[in-house]
């Protein structure tokens, strides 16, 4: 009964009472996580995982709860503005007006490098063409591109777009998923009657590997057949062993 205990039971008390834990702290992402966060981490992950050793379930699971009580509290300071400065990091100004910010660089102890790099992954090479780039409080770097530089929008050339729409998966891995067409108030026989438009038939499900149903209305097949002869196209280059 005893080796059930200790070898069964703790481990998933454990769990259920990190879980719960957890669940009370609240939902955010890593990327979102400031300095007291991570250091909720390491201390729950510490206290809570005790039990596995030293066999105290309830004075661990009581020592956890307790620091995360500290941290939802902690949290909703963070809410309050007096508190926030103190708590969490301010906003880094990395890039204004087109010119790089050394001050700010040195504070976010970032070097031009990574700057850039970080530039070229919101899509932009020039530093000249940035309007403001800054280190968020989560340490993302968010870029707002100058008014001549940013991307093109609708409003620009007055016009309206459709509202967007989400493709709706009808059939994923060549399983039909039946509450989407319960959704949209259709059938099984019109699925296969797509199907079959398309050259396929119900043997063909396990060949399909995403089907959707778009904003016109139509069901767009994607299948796992390799249609495409192999050949020295360029244009159907794929990288790896493969080619």
């Amino acid at each position: 009964m005893q080796f059930l205990i200790d070898y069964i039971g703790t481990p998933i008390f454990v769990f259920l009472i990190g879980y719960l834990l957890v669940r009370f702290a609240g939902q955010k992402s890593v990327s979102q996580m400031n300095s007291f966060d991570i250091m909720i981490i390491l201390i729950v992950g510490t206290s809570i995982s005790e039990p596995i050793v030293s066999k105290n379930n309830w004075i661990s699971a009581w020592y956890s709860f307790l620091v995360i009580l500290t941290y939802v509290g902690l949290s909703r300071l963070v809410l309050n503005n007096k508190f926030k400065t103190v708590l969490t990091y301010s906003p880094i100004v990395l890039i204004q007006d087109g010119k790089i910010k050394e001050k700010g660089l040195k504070k976010a102890r970032m070097n031009v490098e990574l700057l850039l790099g970080t530039l070229r992954v919101e899509g932009y090479s020039n530093v000249a063409d940035i309007k403001l780039a800054m280190m968020e409080e989560s340490g993302d770097i968010s870029v707002i591109p100058k008014s001549d530089k940013r991307p093109l929008q609708p409003s620009d050339i007055q016009l309206s777009p459709s509202p967007a729409f989400v493709s709706i998966p009808l059939i994923i891995d060549g399983e039909v998923i039946n509450h989407n067409l319960k959704f949209l108030n259709k059938s099984l026989d019109w699925l296969y009657q797509k199907m079959q438009t398309n050259n396929m038939g119900k043997d063909d499900l396990d060949k399909i590997a995403l089907a959707t149903y778009n904003q016109q209305g139509i069901v767009d097949f994607h299948t796992t057949i390799q249609n495409i002869k192999e050949n020295n196209n360029p244009y159907q280059y794929r990288p790896g062993n493969e080619s």
